[in-house]
């Protein structure tokens, strides 16, 4: 089963200068960054100086039978003393490093997620050598999305995770985004859009490692019943669909309103009779109008007491209603009972927004999660595929799965001489809906903090950029003959206070 293994360094083969055992290629579908990490001896096969060691920023590949499977961006060289020779600890990252190099900084509205991740890449990544092969059309529109000075693999996670979608960049810098993960109910698992994985996970075909196998199932993070608070909807309220209708008692004089209105616009109805207005707490003297508002407290106060019992208060205008929207698998539930989960994101401005986001989060984790890990040493599955588990003694049947993280690690050696190419064994896992994990945790804590300090869309930046300029200064100094400018002694010309005497 020879597997021809090689290692390029900016298009040099440097296979023989690495140390087999430490080849450890990592690829992660959608949420993390996937690193490629190998040492090189310093003397040990390879002709040292020449170019065997790599540098920071130079071009990283690995290669097996199918082709290139990992490539990125060589961003850690770390020598170490091993024995009497010196080891070169080489990490790469992959071409999220690259795409990161810049900021997203616009807003997206009533646009097909294909022509967002377009414009993003175009944009913001121009240059830089990506192509879009791989991304589908959803053949819906996002209501309103926003990046504030995001990176834009943060960006691209963010609107995967707001639709339910997967990406990642493959080797050759083709983006993919795509539908994928998604459990339609329907007992048969995940149903991805990322291609078929060229191995089945089964007991009698030998194309996985038998000891490898681990299937674990479980619904520790079950979500089928999701609710997202939003940010705020400016709606404006008029006297016939006000929720803000109080009848008097001749007692109260304060009344609470269900929203924050805009105190430019809030009115203030007694019996149909509108009532001046003024801000609770500010300039506004309470003996000059009628009714005194408290916006952070959610009230108005009549300043002259009491109205009669018997009246009608009624109050709106335009108020900032906050988004909440709900989704739920009521299969799900009927079989596993009610799992609540809540998302926050103040950034989500609009109702259908907040829908996808809740219908995106019941996908993802609405229904009990299959996490089957394995190895093999047959080449040729990626991350993003659907790979079939048929495994009837644990307990799982024909049922779909998704790639979602690769480890491929050096099994065997090359040897020349013996017309022998390496091999690497590929350490697979594959989940059915999605769990949530430390990255998970972490990378929603850093995307919240970007988005409290609100950008606005008409926000001027100031570019602040060094130039380089020749200043050339000429300097002419005339001395008219006897005036003796700087001549020191009796007869010179300068000032004297008559406290000095020249000899």
């Amino acid at each position: 089963m020879a597997n021809p293994v090689k290692i390029l360094d900016n298009g040099t083969d440097i296979s023989k200068s690495v140390d087999w055992k430490s080849i450890d290629a990592v690829s992660v579908l959608t949420k993390e960054t996937g690193t490629f990490k190998f040492n090189i001896r310093q003397g040990v096969g390879q002709t040292y100086p020449a170019k065997t060691i790599p540098v920071i920023g130079d071009t990283i590949e690995l290669y097996d039978s199918t082709g290139i499977i990992w490539g990125g961006t060589c961003t850690e060289v770390e020598p170490i003393i091993s024995g009497l020779l010196i080891t070169w600890q080489v990490t790469a990252t992959d071409w999220r490093f690259l795409l990161d190099g810049t900021l997203v900084k616009k807003n997206y509205s009533g646009m097909d997620p294909a022509d967002i991740v377009a414009d993003i890449i175009n944009t913001f990544c121009s240059g830089k050598g990506f192509n879009l092969d791989g991304v589908q059309r959803g053949n819906f529109l996002v209501e309103t999305i926003k990046f504030n000075y995001q990176q834009p693999s943060k960006a691209l996670q963010s609107l995967a995770k707001l639709i339910g979608w997967d990406w990642f960049i493959g080797p050759d810098k083709t983006v993919y985004f795509f539908l994928g993960d998604v459990d339609d109910g329907d007992g048969g698992g995940a149903v991805g859009d990322g291609g078929v994985a060229p191995i089945t996970v089964d007991a009698t075909s030998g194309e996985v490692e038998w000891n490898s196998l681990d299937i674990d199932l479980q619904i520790t993070n079950m979500q089928n019943s999701v609710y997202v608070i939003g940010g705020t909807l400016p709606v404006m309220f008029t006297a016939s669909n006000t929720n803000d209708v109080y009848p008097t008692n001749g007692t109260a004089n304060t009344f609470p309103v269900a929203y924050a209105y805009s105190s430019d616009t809030i009115v203030v109805l007694l019996n149909g009779v509108p009532q001046s207005v003024g801000v609770l707490n500010q300039v506004t003297d309470p003996s000059t109008v009628d009714v005194l508002y408290s916006d952070s407290g959610r009230f108005i106060q009549f300043t002259a007491g009491a109205p009669s019992s018997g009246q009608v208060v009624k109050i709106f205008g335009t108020a900032q209603v906050p988004i909440v929207a709900h989704a739920q698998n009521s299969e799900s539930i009927a079989l596993y009972g009610e799992r609540q989960g809540v998302v926050t994101d103040s950034t989500i401005t609009s109702v259908p927004e907040a829908q996808l986001r809740a219908q995106a989060q019941i996908l993802q984790f609405g229904h009990p999660v299959y996490d089957v890990k394995f190895n093999t040493l047959i080449p040729g599955c990626q991350i993003g595929q659907t790979i079939k588990v048929n495994v009837p003694a644990m307990g799982i049947t024909n049922y779909n799965l998704v790639i979602k993280r690769i480890e491929a690690v050096g099994y065997a050696p090359g040897d020349d001489n013996l017309n022998i190419d390496g091999m690497l064994e590929y350490q697979i896992e594959c989940i059915g809906s999605d769990t949530v994990t430390f990255t998970d945790l972490m990378t929603t804590i850093l995307q919240q903090e970007q988005t409290q300090t609100d950008v606005s869309d008409d926000t001027i930046t100031e570019n602040l950029e060094e130039a380089d300029e020749a200043l050339d200064l000429t300097d002419t100094v005339t001395v008219t003959a006897g005036s003796r400018p700087y001549e020191y002694g009796p007869t010179s010309p300068q000032a004297r206070y008559g406290f000095a005497v020249y000899l």
